[in-house]
């Protein structure tokens, strides 16, 4: 999620219907948040603006579409700005590095070794303490299933990869490696950043950082690994699924392996975004039969498919759309595909 702050000056009309109805306020609100918008603040303020409000929002998208509906009430014209936290904005200033290449001793017969003894102390044990209940169905879908496989599930905790690791098979989850988000898990002034490698197999992923990001994770499902992969690139607030990215998508048809979906809940009500410690909550998890691509499929064919079957295990409605990748995309992810099959 990324902020933005948005001024806003009423019209004359907006100002008699405020003034008539000060619940319509209110209203707005509510009606912005089930857009998938997260109202943070919000001033009224004296001068060329009446309304001053900081919001969360997934993407540029999103608060287009928002703009776009509230101007078409012709009651406010507004104005929006994206926003930089300070943090980010001084690490941006001092060019502070991140990590972006693995650490490849991870899948050195130590580092499995030491995982695996260590699982109980670094995710076993918080998750029987904070996840009370667990109830897990659809494990039957992976019964003699041995993988590789990719691994998608919706985002909504920094909980969720320890409750995944918890509920698959033991032959699978010996052998899964997760991708990690590199300016949040691997950046240089944090400390062990060795961490998540050993511990969780972590590999850290560049946002934004085109198809050689995938150069790693096929390497790990061409030797038998599986990747746990979170799809639709960030946290949802709101509980219901985002657009993917075709990332997942790509690596599937490029390594032939099917693809795993499993649906959580409850547990943004154990580590909600924002929040850094858990507490504890009812979680359900629903995993999905495995989802093969067929061959010829393009890639915004089976980035509909992988979102549609996480939509369908979840019991979302499905969706008919297909994302537009960028031109210069789409050859890159071809030749991909075509090297893998």
């Amino acid at each position: 999620m990324d902020s933005y702050v948005v001024f806003t000056r009423l019209t004359p009309s907006g100002r008699k219907r405020i003034h008539d109805d000060p619940e319509r306020i209110l209203a707005i609100r509510r009606e912005i948040e089930r857009m998938g918008v997260h109202i943070k603040q919000q001033f009224a303020t004296m001068g060329e603006y009446d309304f001053v409000t900081v919001i969360d929002a997934p993407s540029n998208e999103h608060v287009a579409r928002v703009g776009a509906e509230l101007a078409a009430l012709g009651t406010m014209k507004l104005t929006t700005f994206p926003a930089v936290r300070i943090e980010r904005f001084q690490r941006l200033l001092r060019l502070e590095p991140y990590r972006t290449e693995p650490h490849r001793w991870q899948t050195a017969l130590w580092a499995r070794v030491v995982r695996k003894a260590g699982r109980y102390w670094t995710t076993t044990r918080y998750v029987k303490r904070y996840c009370r209940p667990l109830t897990v169905d659809g494990q039957v879908q992976l019964k003699g299933f041995n993988g590789p496989a990719i691994i998608i599930a919706n985002h909504s905790s920094h909980f969720d990869s320890p409750v995944v690791y918890s509920v698959l098979p033991g032959h699978v989850r010996d052998r899964l490696m997760m991708a990690a988000a590199a300016d949040k898990f691997y950046a240089s002034r944090k400390k062990r950043i060795w961490w998540p490698s050993l511990f969780q197999g972590a590999f850290p992923v560049h946002r934004g950082g085109g198809t050689k990001q995938l150069e790693y994770p096929l390497w790990l499902l061409k030797r038998g690994y599986s990747i746990l992969i979170y799809p639709e690139g960030g946290r949802s607030r709101t509980g219901q699924i985002g657009r993917f990215k075709a990332g997942p998508a790509i690596m599937a048809m490029a390594a032939n392996v099917p693809v795993i979906p499993i649906y959580m809940e409850g547990l943004r009500k154990v580590m909600p975004k924002g929040q850094r410690e858990p507490r504890p909550a009812a979680v359900s998890v629903r995993i999905g039969k495995p989802v093969y691509i067929p061959a010829g499929s393009t890639v915004p064919e089976a980035v509909s498919m992988l979102e549609n079957a996480l939509r369908e295990v979840a019991g979302q409605p499905l969706h008919v759309h297909a994302p537009k990748l960028p031109p210069a995309a789409e050859p890159e992810m071809a030749a991909a595909s075509a090297g893998g099959r």
